[in-house]
């Protein structure tokens, strides 16, 4: 077997990603692997789009036309990839917070890659951000550990967002894992028997803000709205519906994963069955 040069934590909310990451990135270090763990979030998450909008060279080249004096800052923050010019305008906003006009803020999350655009922009842009990301880790001796990037935020956005077709989104999954081949990924998931139980955990731990923005995305917008979800019974009803879905597409996919079913805080069980998934992946195999 080869060495994994990339391990992605899958599962709904409160399923324990992050966690789970965070222990195994430990182990592989204690172990003498180097790791980097890329949590949601992060602003330069190499393979993800955290608060990143995507402009034309007109759209970019108009709102330096309306403030010249931040076209050098800006430029601090800009990407390009072909005609698309990627700013990383959350990352902008959280290190000059007092830079940036209202009119630009506004304007920015329009033009968001997750809440922004069109889902055919969306799914060509991370799958070459992926493409980008395998080519860089190719190069590396580092073992990538990344959370909810490869099956929570994609399907998300295409279901909640957009009411996909799951055939179209499992379609992108699909394509998404057959890029990362080269780094031969891991996928460990994480699978509440109770759902309903994980969720109101996580709702009770995490601010009021973060309930409401993800009652509103998935009950708000084109899925919900289709089915008549409403409340936190939507957020559920909808987890449920993405849990039993990632389940059944992980096995029909190119890469070895874990399901790593669990219910409460049995952590040192859970991280005994992850040691022993990955220990064959390793030269010497004692990761156990």
């Amino acid at each position: 077997m080869h060495t994994p040069r990339l391990i992605l934590f899958e599962g709904i909310p409160g399923s324990g990603k992050t966690t789970a990451a965070a222990r195994l990135q430990l182990h592989l270090q204690k172990e003498g692997f180097p790791s980097t763990f890329w949590q949601e979030g992060h602003f330069d998450h190499p393979a993800d789009f955290e608060g990143i909008a995507c402009l034309t060279a007109g759209d970019l080249q108009h709102f330096l036309n309306q403030q010249p004096a931040l076209a050098d800052v800006i430029q601090e923050y800009l990407s390009i990839r072909g005609e698309d010019h990627l700013l990383s305008y959350r990352k902008l906003q959280h290190q000059h917070p007092d830079l940036l006009p209202q009119s630009l803020l506004d304007a920015m999350p329009q033009k968001d890659v997750y809440d922004g655009l069109p889902m055919a922009d969306y799914c060509r842009l991370a799958l070459d951000r992926w493409q980008s990301f395998t080519q860089s880790a190719q190069e590396s001796d580092a073992i990538t550990l990344m959370e909810c990037c490869f099956l929570q935020n994609p399907l998300t956005v295409m279901l909640a967002r957009h009411n996909a077709d799951p055939q179209f989104a499992r379609e992108h999954i699909l394509r998404l894992s057959r890029i990362i081949q080269p780094l031969n990924p891991l996928v460990i998931y994480l699978s509440p028997q109770n759902p309903r139980s994980a969720l109101e955990h996580v709702r009770a731990e995490r601010p009021h803000e973060w309930a409401d923005f993800v009652t509103w995305y998935l009950t708000g917008q084109a899925y919900g709205q289709a089915r008549l979800l409403s409340g936190f019974e939507g957020v559920i009803q909808f987890y449920t519906m993405r849990q039993q879905l990632e389940l059944d597409l992980l096995p029909a996919l190119p890469v070895s994963s874990l399901i790593v079913k669990q219910d409460g805080d049995a952590w040192n069980d859970r991280q005994q069955d992850i040691n022993r998934f990955i220990a064959p992946y390793f030269l010497n195999g004692d990761l156990t």
